[in-house]
């Protein structure tokens, strides 16, 4: 069975070098430039993992981490916050992110995330 990531941010090259980096012939990344389109993507698929932007359009990541957590479906989602700006690791921790990650990244530990949260659960 194919791993399913899900990446969520309105930066398209972000996007982009997720799926180039990550997608192979076990692993499957779906990308999702409009925050209001994620819930639908993750009612349609059973992602492993979600790496969402913290700052977007129309609704923050934090916003919708919230509500994923009070959902019934995808509480126990693992969820990595990603943002570019300094208060990014604060407000990760406060709406109950499972980690974080500083723009830029290191694809290092956008791999550890991944091997912890999905292959080693």
């Amino acid at each position: 069975m194919k791993r399913q990531i899900v990446v969520c941010d309105n930066d398209i090259e972000i996007l982009n070098a997720f799926s180039m980096i990550l997608e192979d012939d076990q692993t499957v990344v779906t990308t999702v430039v409009n925050a209001s389109a994620l819930a639908e993507v993750l009612d349609r698929i059973k992602a492993d993992i979600l790496f969402m932007d913290i700052h977007m359009p129309n609704q923050d990541g934090d916003q919708i981490l919230r509500e994923l957590r009070a959902s019934d479906k995808h509480h126990m989602l693992p969820v990595v916050m990603i943002s570019g700006n300094a208060d990014g690791r604060r407000i990760s921790l406060e709406c109950g992110a499972d980690g974080f990650l500083a723009k830029p990244f290191d694809i290092t530990d956008v791999e550890n995330y991944i091997r912890r949260f999905v292959y080693e659960r």
